[in-house]
């Protein structure tokens, strides 16, 4: 029993030595590294160099991994005023004694001159909008003592980032313009050449700042006097306009441009509906006109185009939209036709359309003609009537004018003669264009409806096409190109 005892004893013993062994080798390894850390506290940098070499690879690693968490414990503690500028300074020179260090030592360096620097200026701005005289002396003595410290290029990089970090401010709604317009009055005034430039750039950028941001106020006054449309016919170019890194704006005007978009479409389908139950089409016709422009297929109209449109605008409209296929499906119905559409359509193409009610029975005759064609005397049109619940082909006519009564004077609707003598007199019968008079002169021999008449018997005939005539023919009346054809259709 008494020697299981002692085992047990000396067993504990030497576990016992054992475990402070391991202590004192794991307190020894702190301490190294403690005594490494301490030498750059103080700004020994001949012991931190020393002290670092002396550490083992697995210490050294460990100090490198520490070494940025520690440079910016230095920097909190200088911005607590708890070290100076000449402590702090010299413990990173201490750091910078180390290689692969000098990244870290300009990189922190270069932040505790840029704080104090921006402290100075801040200052300074301070006391200048205050009217603080002693307070602007001391941030201008504090700015002489930071500047010492830096060359001029250095001087000027972080001036130019204080410019940026202040406007972002401004941009930010942190400060207002009086704040930053005092803080470039400031660097202004320091003489950098760089700097200087660059606060003229900022002041530049803070006067645009200023300008769309009025307008952004004047959008809120705009939007309660309901002038949607306004607001939207600026609102691209304004938008462009607005400093990408103004993110509190870019905000505001998106939420103010959906405001716009959605309250101006229940204000404008109201307007709209008003219109047409008070029968004023023409207004509504420009209404729509307008909501199309800044809307497009956005905002439906195609109730309110219903609504507005009688049964022959109706069929106009689908006229319009498919002329050549409905122009081509005539052609193939007569010789005449056919002629038409393989030797004279790539002429006559019709770019252009005019309403005309021939007889005033309150439904138009559609003319659609190529205006290029058109000359001071005559025009060529394939006309259109509507009849009976459908439209009726007219047919083509050279038309040389229309009448006061239900006539038009036109050409014979012949190719590849000279018709400068010939007249006819068209009458329009409700769905057709019938022959009524024709006449002709061929030197000395007058021909009236292919018969031969008299000198006297011609001119009678001669006065009896024109005397209703009116001067008037699509080519020189309100006609519109064939691409506007809705809204003219629509607001007749």
């Amino acid at each position: 029993m008494r020697k299981t005892w002692k085992i047990t004893t000396l067993v504990c013993f030497i576990m016992t030595l054992i475990i402070l062994g391991v202590g004192v080798v794991f307190l020894y390894s702190d301490y190294q590294l403690y005594r490494f850390f301490k030498s750059i506290d103080k700004g020994e940098w001949t012991e931190t160099k020393e002290y670092y070499d002396n550490l083992t690879p697995s210490q050294q690693q460990t100090a490198n991994a520490h070494m940025e968490g520690y440079a910016q414990e230095l920097c909190r503690e200088y911005a607590n005023g708890e070290r100076t500028y000449q402590e702090v300074t010299a413990s990173f020179d201490a750091i910078n004694s180390l290689d692969n260090t000098e990244e870290l030592y300009n990189r922190r360096i270069t932040e505790i001159n840029y704080n104090e620097l921006k402290g100075a200026v801040e200052a300074l701005y301070k006391a200048n909008t205050t009217f603080d005289t002693d307070g602007a002396v001391k941030a201008k003595n504090r700015i002489d003592d930071v500047q010492k410290r830096m060359d001029t290029a250095t001087k000027e990089k972080l001036l130019i980032q204080m410019l940026n970090d202040k406007y972002q401010d401004y941009l930010d709604c942190k400060i207002d313009r009086n704040k930053i317009d005092a803080f470039i009055a400031v660097v202004s005034n320091m003489t950098y050449y760089e700097a200087h430039n660059y606060a003229v750039v900022i002041s530049t950028n803070v006067a645009c700042v200023e300008n769309y941001r009025g307008i952004y106020n004047q959008y809120q006054t705009m939007l309660t006097e309901q002038k949607f449309f306004d607001i939207l016919d600026t609102y691209d170019t304004v938008y462009a306009g607005i400093d990408p890194a103004d993110t509190v704006y870019r905000g505001r005007f998106q939420e103010l441009y959906q405001t716009t978009f959605y309250d101006g479409m229940d204000y404008y389908q109201t307007k709209l509906d008003n219109l047409i139950a008070a029968s004023d089409g023409e207004a509504a016709v420009a209404l729509m006109k307008e909501i199309e422009a800044r809307y497009g297929t956005a905002f439906d109209l195609d109730a309110a185009k219903n609504q507005l449109a009688a049964e022959w605008q109706k069929t106009y409209l689908q006229i319009a939209m498919n002329y050549e296929a409905i122009l081509q499906t005539e052609f193939s119905k007569t010789s005449e036709g056919t002629y038409i559409f393989e030797n004279e359509y790539q002429r006559l193409r019709p770019d252009s359309m005019l309403l005309y009610d021939i007889d005033k029975n309150g439904v138009a005759e559609l003319f659609l003609f190529n205006s290029k064609e058109a000359t001071e005397e005559n025009t060529e049109c394939f006309a259109f009537t509507y009849a009976d619940g459908s439209y009726v082909y007219l047919g083509y006519v050279n038309i040389l004018s229309f009448c006061t009564d239900s006539n038009i004077i036109a050409l014979p609707s012949e190719f590849g003669r000279d018709f400068a003598e010939e007249h006819v007199l068209l009458r329009f019968t409700g769905n057709s264009l019938e022959q009524k008079k024709y006449t002709k002169k061929d030197g000395e021999t007058y021909i009236v409806d292919n018969a031969e008449v008299t000198d006297a018997e011609f001119l009678t005939a001669q006065t009896s096409i024109v005397d209703h005539a009116n001067n008037q023919r699509p080519s020189i009346m309100d006609y519109v190109d064939i691409s506007d054809y809705e809204s003219y259709i629509l607001a007749y």
